[in-house]
């Protein structure tokens, strides 16, 4: 079946066959996918004969660490010493619905960029690119960067860029669990398999990595749950003072939601994370297809999917909680 981007596909191949010097940018509090997308793209460009330069506004999860090319992200943008084309570089903005995600702004990347790729996967991406290459129905960026490479440049497929992917779709999938995971993942899964990558020494550095204090993180999470029967809603919180306290980063929240979203007695599952005063980034997920979670979240101007999405709230932790429970209603 044709790829419904090969045009753009095309585009963009001319783009990188045309150009030499790239920026690859990440959104903030990065993921699996951002990441795994962001090294892989740079692999890639590398094997190219390009010049590459990878932008992520945060601390980078540990659980990442094993990552190609992970040490080369920066969190500043290029400057003049940098390597940049003066007349501005080829831009990639990966997995991020819209332009307040990357802690740096627009026009600060535009400034530097004479063309902007914007490659998602969320719904209700806000088409800010010179050239947006969106698809909701992929499990993850990575799935529509491998077609990309796939169809325009499979010889330079390795070890490295299929790391990449791998870990990108691993993890935005849910470990394969969730409904994200299609057949077509499966197909992709099985020919990065064929450059060598190890499934179980990944997973062992992103889920059995974890310092003995992330145990206590999860102790008061799970001290602080609460269950909203009536709405089937289950809910906890951690607080930026937990981290500074176990000296933990703010990464170490990863995957605990997982742990509430196990529960029978919920289709709804949130973690409220407090990022700085009076601010809280909230992640929802859903364990049934009946409950769509992006609908909540869209309510306060968030995004993402029908059963993991995720949205900012800015007001106290009391505000924060009474406006989730407001915005799931019973049924």
């Amino acid at each position: 079946m044709e790829n419904k981007f090969g045009a753009e596909f095309e585009k963009i191949k001319r783009i990188i066959k045309e150009n030499n010097d790239f920026l690859i940018i990440a959104h903030d509090f990065p993921d699996g996918d951002s990441l795994g997308s962001q090294v892989a793209l740079y692999g890639l460009l590398k094997s190219a004969g390009k010049n590459a330069c990878m932008v992520c506004n945060s601390d980078l999860p540990y659980q990442y660490e094993f990552l190609p090319f992970i040490k080369l992200i920066r969190k500043d943008m290029p400057g003049p010493g940098d390597f940049y084309a003066s007349n501005g570089c080829i831009c990639f903005c990966l997995d991020s619905a819209d332009e307040g995600r990357f802690g740096i702004s627009l026009e600060k990347i535009r400034q530097k960029s004479k063309t902007i790729i914007n490659m998602d996967h969320h719904l209700g991406n806000t088409m800010y690119g010179d050239i947006n290459i969106v698809d909701p129905l992929k499990s993850a960026t990575a799935e529509i960067l491998y077609d990309m490479i796939v169809k325009n440049f499979g010889n330079l497929l390795d070890h490295d860029v299929s790391l990449g992917i791998y870990t990108a779709i691993l993890t935005d999938t849910g470990r394969f669990q969730y409904s994200n995971t299609t057949s077509n993942v499966h197909r992709i899964i099985s020919h990065l398999l064929e450059f060598g990558i190890n499934p179980a020494k990944i997973f062992s550095f992103i889920y059995e990595n974890e310092p003995f204090n992330r145990f206590k993180l999860i102790e008061k999470v799970l001290k602080r749950v609460k269950l909203e029967k009536s709405k089937k809603l289950i809910y906890s919180y951690v607080l930026k003072d937990d981290f500074t306290k176990l000296g933990l980063p703010f990464s170490a929240n990863d995957g605990i939601i997982e742990i509430l979203r196990g529960a029978s007695e919920a289709k709804i599952s949130a973690l409220l994370k407090q990022v700085g005063k009076n601010r809280f980034k909230i992640s929802l997920r859903s364990s049934d297809p009946d409950y769509n979670v992006v609908e909540i979240a869209s309510i306060f101007g968030g995004g993402g999917h029908k059963m993991a999405s995720a949205y900012s709230f800015n007001g106290t932790l009391k505000e924060a909680v009474f406006k989730l429970e407001e915005a799931v209603r019973p049924r």
